[in-house]
């Protein structure tokens, strides 16, 4: 259980990380390659699955972590993270500019980012029970 826990905080850093580049250059690359906004990657639909499974890894590493070390907050940190991720997919879009959207989008990555790290580094130092 406890390499499942680390995996899932390992593969959550990386599409939380996904998540920053995406938003930083994917735009760039549409600007330079205008052909690149026609791809999968520059459609609403993969900021959607990209959402999902942010979702499914964090929420399932954050509860296996938190379970073992009882230091919740980082879940509540991670939740928080989730929550602006899914403002900034769902609603930023049509309430603010598109660089709010983009800022939120980095807040709830670093957020998440920060947890996941935290997460990981309580059960690499012996902390978990």
């Amino acid at each position: 259980m406890r390499n499942l826990s680390e995996r899932l905080d390992k593969y959550a850093i990386g599409l939380s990380a996904m998540c920053v580049v995406h938003c930083l250059f994917v735009p760039l690359l549409v600007a330079l390659l205008p052909a690149f906004g026609a791809t999968f990657f520059s459609d609403e639909a993969f900021h959607r699955w990209l959402l999902v499974g942010v979702l499914v890894t964090s929420s399932s590493a954050l509860f296996l972590g938190c379970k073992k070390h009882n230091q919740w907050r980082i879940l509540g940190y991670g939740t928080a993270g989730i929550g602006v991720l899914f403002f900034a997919a769902f609603f930023a879009h049509d309430l603010m500019a598109e660089e709010g959207e983009k800022l939120l989008t980095i807040l709830g990555s670093v957020l998440l980012v920060i947890s996941h790290y935290r997460n990981f580094n309580l059960c690499q130092t012996g902390r978990c029970h």
